[in-house]
């Protein structure tokens, strides 16, 4: 490909980009920090005596039994996890061979190799509802989380040596900004006996396909370049699934199920140089995947044998078939996460919430070519409800504060006797300039070459943790 159709398809990408503004989360904020004030301050432990609008959430067959009423509240979340680079030794950089070789020489970068010193806050909204149909037994609900530091994001990076091209740094795969999205979800529970309950619902995502048209006037200007974009919004849907079992000795068994749901776009550029017959037009296809959660299994008990409820949760998440920001598959281990929570009514009008909770990484060792950064978590949590009334109306005030520390975690790049050619399929470090490169000029192998020569940001190693923390306040009524 000429030079100028390269610089072309990556205005092209980068219009796309712009034009399609998309949630950037690989997963719920729910998932993370709780789907409303009880939630989160009982670390998420809900699967068995969830209550209100959270219910869809945490188990759509709960909002048999949930109050009828409007939910308003805002949450805050906040942070300081940090991605250390390992000094990168001397002896490996990309050499200029004058266009000669495959890779971008190391002298050309554009950004330096930087630690990641920060996560992106999330600010938000919930707004929740719960109505009873004029009927006794069946129960509809919705919830709505809106982030206000910008309602839509979208970033996509590579996990790989690719990086160097962009960013130059290793970014958080599953926390920060990526969480930054809008969470829709919406369903029905029905109380199919006194002691039997079940609901259905689904999760909400958008969508889009794109095609990127592009004309480039002059091959020597690369600022005359003539664009036009073709994107429709497409929809998502991730099913939802629950049941509740009353049980003797005041305990209740709850089972969850929720499905994966990706917001993917896809589509492609297509760049036209003039001079250039139809035949040589560039075509690059685009498939993004800014957001992918994973389907999971969830399976909870609750004892509530007097003023003190006890919750437990085991959450089964399928990591597995986890898809990174351009579509690939990571090759994540599925996780098993533990949760309990606690909840004590101290007065007629007050009920106090504590948490505590573990959720292990999906993410394998990073010793080879890719740097999917990620962190085993450990969380606490505290809360509280209070009711009084107003204007001879029952209102509900809740509160929570929860913190979570992501375990430290150091990766040093394996050391390999020989190292494989950068290319599809290849797991293990690599090299960017094969050692069979040769000078057109003499046909014999730059002596350059030889060895490995590598710009990946996460050579020889990186080191991560920190901790996140979030507050929120909620009414009912």
């Amino acid at each position: 490909m000429r030079t100028s159709e390269q610089s072309s398809v990556l205005g092209a990408l980068a219009l796309a980009a712009a034009l399609l503004a998309a949630p950037a989360a690989l997963a719920s904020p729910f998932d993370v920090y709780g789907s409303g004030a009880r939630s989160a301050a009982m670390a998420g432990a809900q699967a068995a005596s969830a209550e209100g609008p959270a219910a869809v959430y945490d188990n759509v067959a709960e909002l048999a039994r949930a109050r009828t009423g409007i939910r308003l509240g805002a949450f805050a979340t906040l942070g300081q996890a940090q991605i250390l680079l390992k000094e990168r030794p001397a002896g490996y950089d990309i050499p200029d061979l004058g266009g000669n070789g495959p890779a971008l020489p190391t002298d050309q970068t554009r950004r330096e190799r930087s630690d990641t010193l920060e996560v992106a806050p999330l600010y938000g909204v919930v707004i929740g509802a719960v109505t009873d149909f004029g009927g006794t037994r069946t129960r509809g609900g919705a919830v709505v989380m809106l982030p206000t530091n910008g309602l839509l994001s979208m970033q996509t990076h590579f996990a790989d040596e690719r990086e160097r091209a962009f960013s130059n740094q290793l970014h958080f795969e599953l926390v920060g900004e990526r969480l930054r999205r809008p969470v829709i979800e919406a369903g029905v529970g029905r109380q199919i006996t006194e002691r039997l309950h079940f609901g259905i619902g689904g999760t909400y995502l958008p969508g889009a396909r794109a095609t990127t048209e592009a004309f480039v006037r002059d091959p020597a200007d690369q600022s005359d370049v003539g664009l036009n974009a073709d994107i429709q919004t497409t929809n998502a849907w991730g099913i939802l699934a629950g049941a509740t079992l009353k049980l003797p000795a005041d305990v209740r068994l709850g089972l969850v199920y929720r499905g994966s749901v990706a917001f993917a776009i896809k589509g492609g550029n297509e760049v036209q140089v003039r001079g250039a017959s139809s035949g040589e037009d560039t075509r690059q296809a685009i498939d993004w995947v800014p957001t992918f959660t994973p389907a999971s299994l969830r399976l909870g008990l609750a004892w509530e044998p007097g003023d003190l409820l006890v919750t437990a949760d085991a959450r089964y998440t399928f990591w597995s078939g986890y898809r990174d920001t351009h579509g690939q598959q990571a090759g994540f281990d599925d996780t098993l996460e533990g949760r309990l929570g606690a909840q004590w009514q101290s007065s007629a009008d007050t009920r106090l919430r504590a948490g505590l909770g573990f959720v292990p990484s999906p993410v394998p060792a990073q010793t080879g070519r890719t740097n999917y950064v990620d962190n085993h978590r450990a969380l606490a949590s505290l809360g509280a409800e209070h009711r009084f009334d107003i204007w001879q109306r029952e209102v509900v005030a809740a509160w929570y504060v929860q913190a979570h520390h992501l375990l430290y975690r150091t990766t040093d790049k394996g050391a390999l006797g020989s190292y494989p050619d950068c290319g599809p399929g290849v797991e293990a470090l690599c090299d960017e300039l094969p050692d069979d490169t040769r000078d057109p000029r003499t046909g014999q192998p730059y002596p350059e070459a030889q060895g490995l020569q590598t710009g990946n940001p996460g050579f020889p190693g990186f080191s991560s943790g920190g901790w996140l923390g979030a507050v929120g306040f909620e009414l009912h009524y």
